[in-house]
């Protein structure tokens, strides 16, 4: 909730909004809360589902062969990190101890960007749309927002993606 919780950010965001009719802001959180007022694409969605959606966000770009593969060849590295690292509990916790790759979960491999599509072809919209509960249709729109070489976006990544 950045309206609440960064609020003279929130407030720079709010008059570069209202003062300039081509920006847009979208709000991605978990429940509904003042950002949502501003907000043009709104999205709640189910808990640990955030990267799911962004997954699929990064699936359409390179399914609709809109990657710019000179920016990415020159400035990205890709990982392959690991899964069931826990959830950042006291090591004592039952859900801790119950996790698999917590003794690896600093640990990456190189990958490349053809390894990282066949990673992320997985997460179609429908797929993130069903495991987020937010609709195809909002998914998509802003996967055409980071899909558009034209539109500058700005990601704010706080206490959640905003």
């Amino acid at each position: 909730n950045m309206a609440e919780m960064h609020p003279i950010l929130w407030s720079r965001v709010t008059d570069r909004r209202l003062s300039a009719p081509h920006v847009r802001v979208a709000v991605l959180s978990t429940f509904e809360h003042r950002s949502f007022d501003l907000a043009d694409i709104q999205m709640v969605f189910t808990p640990q589902t955030d990267l799911a959606i962004l997954n699929a966000i990064a699936n359409h770009i390179i399914s609709t062969n809109r990657v710019n593969t000179d920016f990415v060849s020159k400035h990205t590295v890709f990982k392959r990190g690991q899964t069931d690292i826990g959830y950042g509990l006291r090591p004592e916790n039952p859900l801790e101890q119950k996790a698999s790759g917590r003794s690896k979960a600093n640990e990456a491999t190189d990958i490349t960007f053809e390894e990282y599509a066949k990673f992320v072809s997985d997460y179609t919209l429908e797929k993130a749309a069903s495991l987020s509960g937010v609709p195809v249709n909002r998914i998509r729109e802003l996967a055409e927002l980071y899909a558009d070489p034209k539109t500058k976006v700005v990601s704010f990544w706080t206490m959640g993606f905003n």
